[in-house]
């Protein structure tokens, strides 16, 4: 078969696979911009927001990258920044000092976290531990809920995995398939693996995005652990109090 007639036979475009990228995020909300002199670091920038607005994230390291990726991924904060402004605090001698943490995650339930990335190896080498907890005792609760001290034994390479695929899918255009699968979901006995929604759905893979789509607006739950595939259970949320009872 010539070029020609191979471009002639090629499948109808299918928009779904075409992620919808921001045209211009709005600009980082740090308050620090990492250094560019650093030999020992990493820099990147990725966008972060729940879909209709996005914004650039710097990161100084690939663990940080990870971390963001998940963080935006899988569980649809409010609002994450990084480098935000320095606290106080006095340390172990009772020196007056500055500390800038790595992120701020505002969660959907309006939980305010700072967060420390490290690897593991620092941490226990330069006990990051006691340093985090003497801040974190140091801190106002009318500023913050909680501090979190975040490394690599914690990040497994299905769940960046996961993430990776849901944020592709976020970014993806809404899509009429979403009712259709999310309606096959609703009238399942019980769980459903995404593959069976794909194939009664008929849609091929414009349904599977669809599926990764329901996921990360919460409206399909997966039930295995792993990474998402046409293999993984999936049920139908549950309804929010409110909503519940907005249907009594």
């Amino acid at each position: 078969m010539d070029l020609e007639t191979s471009i002639a036979n090629l499948p109808a475009y299918m928009p779904a696979f075409a992620p919808a990228f921001w045209d211009d995020p709005d600009p980082s909300d740090g308050f620090r911009r990492p250094s560019v002199r650093s030999r020992g670091s990493a820099r990147a920038s990725l966008a972060v927001g729940p879909g209709d607005v996005f914004r650039i994230l710097h990161v100084e390291s690939g663990l940080e990258y990870n971390w963001a990726v998940v963080i935006d991924g899988l569980m649809n904060p409010q609002y994450l920044v990084e480098q935000p402004e320095t606290v106080q605090f006095y340390d172990f001698d009772g020196t007056l000092r500055e500390h800038t943490f790595d992120f701020f995650l505002l969660t959907s339930a309006a939980r305010r976290i700072y967060i420390q990335v490290k690897p593991l190896e620092i941490v226990e080498r330069h006990l990051w531990e006691p340093t985090m907890e003497l801040i974190a005792s140091q801190l106002s609760a009318d500023d913050v809920d909680e501090v979190l001290l975040l490394t690599d034994a914690e990040l497994h390479p299905d769940t960046i995995a996961n993430a990776k695929l849901l944020r592709h899918a976020r970014r993806c255009p809404a899509l009429e398939a979403e009712n259709v699968v999310l309606d096959l979901a609703e009238n399942a006995s019980g769980f459903v693996t995404i593959g069976d929604l794909v194939a009664s759905s008929g849609l091929d893979g414009i349904a599977f995005v669809a599926a990764l789509r329901l996921v990360d607006r919460g409206h399909l739950v997966v039930l295995d652990e792993g990474r998402i595939g046409y293999g993984s259970r999936v049920r139908v949320a549950e309804p929010a109090p409110g909503e519940a009872e907005a249907d009594v």
